[in-house]
């Protein structure tokens, strides 16, 4: 914003250099240069050089804002200027005469009445309405220009006897004179309220089209007044396109700006984009789960060179421990365009093994084709090893008492939507108190790892589990169709812990380690606690204790 000062003198500066020195200057040339100058091909070249610059800066005013599609004085003065360009382009190409000057105070009417539309309040259109403007001027333009070449007869005289302008060819440009000046107010309120230098020069160009339409009516075709104002009118011009080059410049600062912009956010963005390569294991594959693109966090969690893993399917991370159903879940998920969410043990290239958590989310193009798959992974495998610790016995690594109080009523829900069996075990070793008085502690935590080992290894299935639930007791949950097939399996763990044939003099039922079991098979919708079944096993054990050891008792007969 500039001061004051040099606010209110630039305006007075420009009013005296667009209308006192155009009025002082008429009256001179006229006292000076009495004889006429006759240069058609210049009269020519001035008119169309003109009617140019006018359309030239019209058809850019409107593609700046097109975007905008809101209707500004800027837009009301390219209506102006686009008439008045047309107009005065045909008549630079006609000869002198009625048409000559006709044409001639017609762009001058049309340009200050459309001037004068630069009143109107902002008007916000359609895309289709904002190009619909400036190409119903045009047609018009053209049109009654055509009009005016091809049906002379009906142009009314412009010219009197004696080469003065006629009454309609003065009062034409008087109307057209007055309305640029009314524009020229609009623009001078603009500038006192804005003090922007576009609306200073627009000050300038309407008074100096007002001020060419008045000294008109005082001319004659070819004195130095008549050559004054044609003059003044390409000023005109040529202010507006400097005007244009002040916002070229401006769009070429904006267009500096935001590229330098631009810059410092693309070298923001490749910081991050180097953070995340680092740090954040990141892939992308195609539909088939072949990899595209790794990060170099991926490459350092898997062991694998980005070589060995560009076009490699996912399935070489695959590590045996995974449930091969969580991957079922993952690609139903993924084919119905969602993203999956979920926990994945991966393999790396040395056998050890990871953790991660994944999303996987689908990629479309701009059709919405599915077209890859991007994966973002967190490695946890440090919270899984200590969510393992968690649950793991320290002595025997099967799981403890905490994991059985936390898993066991899920299975027991799972099973109920199933309808299916549930089998438990809980078994004691047998005199564990007297092996530990005869052998030892250590020889009796020997004993504790060992059998839980063998627990261990007689489970066959995926979702069947061990525990130490406490001291010598351990517990088993597993599976079984039948309630004979429970009770088989049931003696297969007795019999397997026997045949260990760890030695225990104290034992009464062997001379070997043995141990005694309650075995609970039950429908899992008949179960309305845990705490039931529990219980339950827990008085079979002790009915098998009593009855003599190193046996199996049930809950159903045989």
């Amino acid at each position: 914003m500039i001061q004051e000062k040099n606010f209110k003198s630039s305006l007075v500066l420009m009013i005296l250099t667009t209308l006192v020195t155009p009025i002082i200057l008429g009256n001179l040339l006229n006292s000076i240069f009495v004889e006429k100058y006759i240069n058609i091909p210049l009269h020519s070249g001035l008119e169309v050089a003109g009617g140019v610059i006018a359309i030239v800066i019209s058809m850019l005013f409107y593609i700046k804002y097109l975007r905008d599609t809101t209707l500004t004085h800027f837009n009301y003065t390219t209506i102006a200027l686009l008439s008045m360009g047309i107009i005065d382009i045909f008549h630079g190409i006609v000869m002198p005469g009625k048409l000559f000057v006709w044409l001639h105070s017609t762009a001058v009417f049309f340009g200050g009445l459309f001037f004068i539309t630069v009143w109107l309040k902002d008007i916000k259109v359609s895309k289709k309405t904002y190009k619909i403007i400036p190409l119903s001027i045009i047609v018009f333009a053209i049109i009654f220009s055509l009009v005016s070449i091809l049906f002379p007869q009906i142009v009314p005289d412009m010219l009197n006897e004696d080469k003065t302008f006629s009454s309609t060819a003065n009062w034409l440009n008087i109307i057209g004179g007055i309305g640029f000046f009314i524009a020229s107010i609009k623009y001078i309120k603009l500038y006192t309220k804005t003090a922007n230098i576009e609306n200073l020069l627009f000050v300038g160009l309407t008074i100096l089209f007002g001020i060419s339409g008045i000294l008109f009516v005082s001319s004659i075709v070819w004195d130095a007044q008549w050559w004054l104002w044609h003059f003044l009118r390409l000023f005109a011009y040529s202010i507006a396109l400097y005007f244009l080059y002040i916002e070229f410049n401006k769009e070429v600062k904006l267009i500096e700006d935001t590229n330098e912009k631009l810059n410092e956010a693309n070298e923001e963005i490749n910081k991050y984009l180097t953070i995340i390569n680092e740090n954040v294991i990141v892939s992308s594959s195609d539909l088939k789960g072949n990899i595209k693109t790794v990060s170099d966090a991926f490459c350092k969690i898997s062991g694998y060179s980005r070589d060995e893993l560009i076009g490699k399917n996912h399935s070489i991370l695959k590590h045996t421990d995974m449930d091969i159903g969580v991957y079922k879940d993952m690609w139903k998920t993924l084919n119905s365009n969602k993203s999956w969410h979920g926990e994945i043990k991966n393999k790396k290239k040395n056998g050890d093994f990871y953790w991660v958590c994944a999303t996987i989310t689908p990629m479309f193009d701009k059709n919405e084709n599915k077209i890859a798959y991007t994966s973002v992974r967190q490695d946890i495998t440090n919270k899984k090893e200590l969510e393992r610790i968690s649950i793991t016995d320290g002595l025997t690594n099967i799981y403890n008492r905490r994991h059985f109080n936390d898993i066991f009523p899920k299975i027991v829900n799972s099973k109920k939507r199933d309808n299916s069996l549930i089998s438990f075990v809980i078994m004691d070793i047998d005199h564990f108190k007297q092996y530990n008085d005869n052998y030892g502690h250590q020889m009796g935590d020997d004993v504790l790892i060992k059998v839980s080992s063998c627990i261990e290894n007689s489970l066959k299935r995926g979702d069947d589990y061990c525990f130490r639930l406490g001291g010598e007791e351990f517990g088993v949950i597993f599976n079984s169709d039948t309630q004979k097939q429970s009770e088989e399996f049931a003696n297969i763990l007795r019999k397997n812990i026997e045949e260990l044939k760890i030695e225990h003099c104290g034992n009464s039922a062997s001379s070997y380690v043995t141990a005694s079991m309650g075995l609970v098979c039950v429908n899992a919708k008949d179960i309305n606690s845990v705490d039931d079944i529990y219980k339950q096993g827990d008085d079979l054990l002790y009915v098998a204790k009593e009855s003599g050891r190193n046996k199996v008792i049930s809950n159903f007969k045989k």
